[in-house]
């Protein structure tokens, strides 16, 4: 499917625009992180640089402990009764979630099999959707017990104290930051794309043609986010693209971990590992977008949701698209990216430098599993139920509110703050998303641009009220520490008169004794005489 229209001449065609920023996104990403690092060494000095790399493999040490920590907790799942105490929940919804996967993977062969279209899309929503909450289930039990798995509890105990309020403008941070708003984007482009989904049914109008508004705003969403909308043509390339870095990565992992165990006394030195979590952090959803949105597609072939433009990221009607190999192979790709790259971004638990911007493996493990759970609700949920869908989605992001609100998963209290805001700019953008899903009659009277008006008078209310907010704490905070700035002068200024009048005290005992020890000393000497 083209996006130019037929007569148009020689205009470039979007898709193929869409998917060379794509990878030419990813390659300049991986060689500019490589550049970055191999010139930092360069231009080191050797002492500090063999310090760094000291300090680097002892990090990394630390990681692949958790790593190996989270992988024995994941598969350590207890049969009977009495020894999954005390942990009598987390275990019992993890057998609960391990029993719907199963099942879902029976019905998905099965649906295949005898070319149930229905039976295939709902059988590969269940299996994801249970392959995310046992995961979450299993990590939250990890971050109960890790003190006991790693016997580190005073590493975690200044983990759970730190606390900074300010950041620094490091090369580092200024890429932290970057990331941060690429995911802001990432997230509230799902809602974005519905409610353009929604003015395109309230026009009635089908996303054919290479003129409509909402293709040209699709493309320009993809783009921003590395969310790409890609015709069949491309499907093919971007697909075994993904399946096969994801098989990679899986076969390196499993050849160190195989090398370090046949010669523990040698093992491999994993330094640069450190390296690849901006990447890892960054390609994060992009990557496992592009594998829900290619099962999005293929198991609504053959629905009515197929039609439609939401079907998923990525168009997937070519005729050489074998349907039960390719979502086999998705299924089975998602399982192992999302468990490595999850478990790989909530395992690097080190104590930040002053300044730095860095976040708690908790915080991370949580919001990365409820954006995974939102992309999972926009895509492959039914068009029929998009009501339904859109409620889900302002659970899962006002749950993402609450719990930075409540947990602060960054060690620098301005980037929560502004993460707040960020989370609840989404939060309103689905609020207004859900109330006019259904209203096709207000949608097609208000337009794009009085919703767009709406949008950008609720963002501009949230920003002063924050604003506001932080004026207010700033202040606050100022005249505490002033007040325990004039507590400890005047603390030092009481000792420093209670030591005065205290060697005053002992002056005037002292002559005082000495006053009656001279006239005692002549009455003796006297009477010796």
């Amino acid at each position: 499917m083209s996006a130019s229209a037929p007569g148009s001449g020689h205009s470039a065609d979007p898709n193929l625009v869409l998917t060379l920023v794509y990878f030419l996104t990813i390659a300049a990403i991986v060689v500019g992180t490589a550049v970055y690092f191999v010139v930092m060494a360069r231009i080191t000095d050797p002492e500090v640089r063999l310090m760094e790399l000291i300090t680097t493999q002892r990090e990394v040490q630390h990681l692949i402990d958790n790593l190996s920590s989270q992988f024995s907790n994941f598969l350590r799942l207890p049969l009977r009764w009495r020894a999954m105490k005390p942990y009598y929940t987390h275990h019992t919804l993890s057998w609960i979630f391990i029993l719907a996967l199963a099942a879902s993977v029976i019905v998905l062969v099965v649906g295949l099999a005898l070319s149930l279209a229905e039976v295939a899309r709902i059988s590969t929503l269940t299996y994801v959707v249970s392959l995310n909450a046992l995961f979450m289930v299993r990590q939250h039990l990890y971050y109960v017990r890790r003190t006991y798995l790693t016997y580190d509890a005073e590493h975690y105990l200044v983990l759970d104290t730190t606390k900074f309020y300010y950041f620094d403008w490091s090369v580092f941070n200024v890429v932290q930051i970057g990331i941060l708003v690429i995911e802001f984007l990432q997230l509230l482009s799902f809602p974005i794309r519905d409610l353009l989904d929604a003015f395109h049914i309230a026009k009635n109008k089908e996303l054919e043609g290479g003129g409509d508004g909402s293709d040209t705003a699709s493309f320009i969403i993809g783009i921003i986010t590395m969310f790409a909308n890609l015709s069949s043509k491309f499907y093919v390339i971007q697909f075994w693209f993904l399946v096969s870095a994801i098989a990679c990565v899986a076969l390196v992992m499993a050849a160190i971990h195989t090398y370090n165990a046949w010669r523990p006394h040698r093992p491999l030195s994993l330094y640069w590992v450190k390296y690849l979590l901006p990447l890892a952090n960054l390609l994060y959803l992009p990557m496992l977008v592009m594998l829900i949105g290619s099962a999005a597609c293929l198991s609504k072939i053959g629905t009515e949701d197929y039609k439609d433009s939401s079907s998923g990221l990525l168009r997937c009607d070519d005729p050489s698209v074998l349907k039960p190999l390719y979502l086999a192979l998705t299924v089975v790709a998602y399982t192992v990216g999302y468990v490595i790259l999850t478990t790989f971004v909530t395992s690097f638990d080190r104590i930040p430098i002053r300044g730095e911007i860095h976040y708690k493996s908790q915080g991370v493990a949580f919001l990365k599993n409820m954006s995974m759970l939102l992309s999972i609700v926009f895509l492959l949920v039914a068009n029929s139920y998009r009501h339904i869908r859109s409620i889900l989605s302002l659970v899962i992001v006002g749950a993402m509110v609450c719990f930075n609100i409540s947990t602060q998963p960054c060690f620098v209290e301005q980037i929560n703050y502004w993460r707040t805001y960020g989370l609840c700019c989404i939060l309103w953008v689905a609020l207004i998303v859900t109330m006019l899903t259904n209203e096709t009659s207000t949608l097609s009277n208000t337009g794009i641009g009085g919703v767009a008006s709406a949008l950008a008078v609720g963002a501009a209310i949230l920003l002063v009220l924050f604003v506001v907010i932080r004026c207010i704490y700033r202040a606050s905070r100022k005249k505490e520490a002033g007040e325990e700035r004039d507590a400890l002068v005047n603390d030092d200024s009481t000792d420093i008169q209670l030591t005065q009048t205290g060697g005053l005290s002992m002056a005037q005992s002292s002559a005082q004794g000495m006053h009656n020890i001279v006239p005692a000393s002549s009455n003796t000497i006297a009477a010796s005489k």
